[in-house]
């Protein structure tokens, strides 16, 4: 049996194992368009009557089914599922986001990367930064497991009569208000989650910077005034690693610091111990607090370069261009670690 043939039946015979608030409901397939390359082809249930439902991912089952287990009981452990997850929706109405008045106050940002979200970005108002994109939700409701949060689409701006100008406006006041950022040593944040001393404070200088949910955290390095407090903290430039897209990490520019060994941890990182949902980039980014710019390392590194041969009034060779890019090209991966978090449900 092929997947889709198992969502076909799986649509076929959920409905008379649903009961409670789920009795009656509407099933059907559906594709759940999502970031980070989280989209997939599943089922959607609506109860009678409501205007909210959920969506099953059915590929988890689908491989209990090839594996073995019995049919009968995987439909169970689907209608179990869904009468959890419903009874555990977010407390919200139709009139709780009818109108943008209601909802502006929720909005919050996120910051992805490009890369592997260009699809959904033709369907969403983003802002791009580098080589990375701000995105907007709203706040839905806090739970037990973190937060739930719902991704501002290019319909709902149509729906709500405004212009993502305006959008982006009250979003960055609203997270500003409602999620202001922190900075905060590694050493800080660890003894917070342990409860312990586990990095000596003497050790080399590295901050966290996220909202102070750490959900959707990373997003605050667009802030206004983020940059210009960072720098107060760190003493002047700094390097951006992009630990995850709940927080960055934060390290002083200073003569002692390797680009090419922070961009090899971060790749590193991202691959052997950050989820695919949850990675934001795998470059790392400079802080120019003389000329207050923002940068990948790479552009940095070649706008230095030029301003060193513009000052001795020569240009740089083709040669120089060259091993500048092939350094870049040449890193290997490192390990590295990254600080725990609480979990954020979409919807």
């Amino acid at each position: 049996m092929e997947y889709r043939e198992f969502m076909e039946q799986i649509k076929k015979d959920l409905p008379e194992r649903l009961s409670g608030t789920l009795e009656g409901a509407t099933v059907d397939t559906t594709q759940v368009d999502r970031l980070q390359g989280c989209s997939y082809e599943g089922l959607s249930i609506v109860p009678d009557g409501s205007m909210i439902g959920l969506t099953m991912d059915l590929q988890p089952y689908f491989q209990m089914f090839s594996n073995g287990i019995s049919y009968e009981n995987i439909v169970e452990q689907i209608a179990d599922r869904a009468a959890g997850a419903y009874a555990d929706r977010p407390a919200v109405t139709a009139e709780d986001f009818g109108s943008y008045e209601a909802v502006k106050d929720k909005l919050m940002i996120q910051l992805i990367g490009r890369k592997g979200n260009e699809e959904m970005l033709k369907t969403i108002p983003h802002h791009p930064i580098e080589d990375m994109e701000i995105v907007y939700r709203f706040h839905v409701q806090d739970t037990e497991m973190g937060q739930a949060s719902a991704l501002v689409t290019n319909s709902m701006l149509e729906h709500y009569g405004i212009t993502a100008g305006q959008l982006q406006q009250d979003a960055f006041a609203s997270a500003v208000s409602h999620k202001p950022f922190e900075i905060k040593t590694m050493a800080e944040v660890l003894n917070e989650l342990m409860g312990a001393e586990i990095i000596p404070e003497d050790a080399m200088p590295i901050y966290v910077a996220s909202n102070q949910e750490r959900i959707h955290g990373a997003g605050v390095i667009a802030y206004p005034k983020f940059m210009e407090e960072a720098e107060k903290r760190l003493g002047g430039d700094f390097y951006v690693l992009p630990s995850s897209i709940h927080e960055v990490i934060l390290i002083p520019d200073t003569p002692d610091v390797s680009v090419m060994e922070l961009q090899e941890m971060v790749q590193s990182v991202n691959m052997e111990q950050v989820a695919p949902e949850e990675r934001l980039s795998d470059h790392v980014y400079h802080y120019d607090s003389k000329e207050k710019l923002f940068e990948r390392t790479d552009k940095y590194e070649s706008r230095k370069l030029n301003q060193e041969f513009d000052d001795k009034n020569v240009r740089p060779s083709v040669l120089w261009t060259l091993r500048l890019n092939q350094k870049d090209c040449s890193e290997k991966p490192h390990k590295g670690t990254e600080a725990p978090r609480r979990d954020e449900t979409a919807l």
